[in-house]
């Protein structure tokens, strides 16, 4: 595994499509919803530092979670977590955690808290291809039928061979991904390996997982809701 590896987890929109309110504070399990992934990349050793971007009215909420698991009770930094507060758009969160990692992080993963189930084996998969590569992400086949649609009428079907629904985590030599935010993140962007392309990186790509889903409407909250009671029943057994 890739050593001095920093984390950005990004928890500030506001999650207009879920019609829920604030979707950092949605909870699973009881806690909030970036708890959720939090506590993988956590897990992981090699992982020296982690940087939660929040809304400003979440950031006395995510102290309160971090210090009550044994952080500093300032809740600025514990153990090895900053906070950090959002910017206008995700692009603005992103660059704004990725200038908040310490100078000597020479690798950065990229993760939306709105994917609460990602695992283990996917980010070690990752840092294992971070080796070799300047930029890896994950992503899952296409399964359906592609068809073009304007005006609600189809134009044309597309095909669907060699395309990827991505996902995140995504990773990034650090220097690579801070060098190309300061030159393109004012374009719009879908995803950050959307920026190395444009500066001609090439960006492996990794099978990823179905249940690494994006809480973005409410019918992906109410499946996170039973996986998650699925999970903590299987844990108690």
């Amino acid at each position: 595994m890739v050593s001095k590896v920093g984390v950005v987890i990004v928890s500030a929109g506001k999650g207009k499509r879920l019609a829920k309110g604030d979707k950092a504070t949605l909870r699973l399990s009881g806690k909030p919803l970036f708890c959720k992934a939090l506590l993988s990349f956590k897990s992981i050793k090699g992982i020296k530092e982690i940087v939660l971007v929040l809304r400003k009215e979440n950031l006395p909420l995510a102290r309160k979670q971090i210090s009550s698991k044994g952080g500093s009770a300032s809740g600025r930094k514990a153990k090895n977590i900053t906070l950090v507060e959002g910017g206008v758009k995700r692009a603005d969160s992103v660059f704004k955690g990725l200038l908040a990692l310490s100078e000597n992080i020479e690798y950065v993963l990229i993760h939306d808290a709105a994917r609460p189930f990602v695992t283990k084996k996917t980010i070690l998969e990752i840092l294992k291809e971070l080796k070799k590569h300047p930029a890896v992400i994950c992503g899952l086949r296409c399964p359906d039928t592609l068809k073009l649609v304007k005006k609600g009428f189809v134009e044309k079907t597309l095909s669907r061979e060699d395309v990827y629904l991505v996902q995140t985590p995504q990773g990034f030599r650090k220097k690579a991904i801070v060098s190309a935010y300061k030159r393109f993140r004012g374009k719009k962007l879908t995803d950050d390996a959307q920026i190395l392309e444009a500066i001609g990186k090439r960006v492996k790509v990794i099978y990823g997982d179905i249940f690494n889903f994006k809480i973005t409407y409410p019918r992906d909250f109410r499946l996170a809701k039973i996986i998650s009671d699925e999970l903590n029943l299987r844990s108690r057994i």
